[in-house]
């Protein structure tokens, strides 16, 4: 089985590259042009050729990084932005990126992420993490439905599933019908800010934040099945006819228990 950077990377060699329009989409650079902050930490993630960092560095933005997980487009964005600094091209597993920003773009990036339950979980939670106080996401998602083969990207998603994921983590500023979409792209596209929430202090380095124990389960259940989950967390609930009702009854009332449920969960998604 081929990696991700193996995959994209093929993607990127082959040219095809059917999400990419050649030029920053009209609804992010409707946005970028009431910014007037030219230092804020800017991150693309899954950048690909990059049209919008094009663009920001253009228009004075000092402090844009770009990364993805394949060299291909790193390299290509280099030789037509010879000027841009090196250190902000940054070639990595998204999920595996550290750092602190005041603005994320997206923009397809999450429907190239094949469409599990757990890794749009891990979507969200990595996004907020990556964000300063007050930090924002913004960007476009496609409104459209999922398709049932996992090569046929972009994958889509709906506003209301979105928002089951982000809304957890961060405000819903707005998030509607993009108004002024390329053509081809016309009642397609979801335009979104979205603010990270504040956290409480005691909660500030807890990845389970925002994160009920139904959906904790659900996740780990479809990852790892219940067979599994026995070896792990040696609870009846899991061995006999096991049922997510059943142990979220028992985990609800057994904190030994949802304590090493919530570990396992934790180590899942690292």
């Amino acid at each position: 089985m081929s990696s991700d950077k193996d995959y994209w990377t093929q993607r990127y060699k082959d040219d095809l590259t059917g999400w990419d329009i050649g030029v920053v989409s009209t609804p992010l650079k409707t946005y970028f042009d009431q910014l007037t902050d030219k230092n804020m930490r800017i991150l693309i993630p899954g950048a690909g050729n990059a049209h919008e960092a094009t663009y920001l560095h253009k228009q004075g933005f000092t402090n844009v990084s770009i990364l993805d997980i394949s060299p291909i487009p790193l390299n290509k964005f280099k030789n037509k932005n010879p000027d841009f600094a090196e250190e902000h091209l940054i070639e990595k597993d998204f999920f595996k990126h550290k750092g602190t920003y005041d603005l994320i773009i997206e923009q397809t990036f999450f429907c190239s992420i094949v469409p599990q339950r757990m890794n749009r979980v891990k979507y969200a939670t990595k996004m907020a993490s990556l964000l300063s106080h007050n930090g924002k996401l913004v960007g476009l998602w496609f409104d459209f439905p999922l398709t049932d083969d996992p090569e046929k990207r972009p994958f889509g998603g709906s506003l209301k599933e979105y928002k089951n994921y982000l809304s957890p983590l961060f405000n819903i500023l707005t998030f509607e019908k993009s108004y002024n979409s390329i053509p081809q792209r016309e009642g397609k596209e979801l335009f979104g800010i979205f603010s990270k929430k504040e956290s409480k202090p005691k909660q500030a380095n807890n990845p389970l934040h925002g994160i009920t124990l139904k959906t904790i389960l659900e996740e780990l259940v479809a990852k790892y099945g219940w067979e599994y989950m026995d070896q792990k967390v040696r609870i009846n609930c899991f061995a006999v006819n096991p049922t997510i009702n059943s142990s979220l009854k028992f985990l609800r009332k057994t904190p030994w228990a949802r304590e090493k449920v919530e570990q396992l969960y934790i180590r899942s998604i690292k």
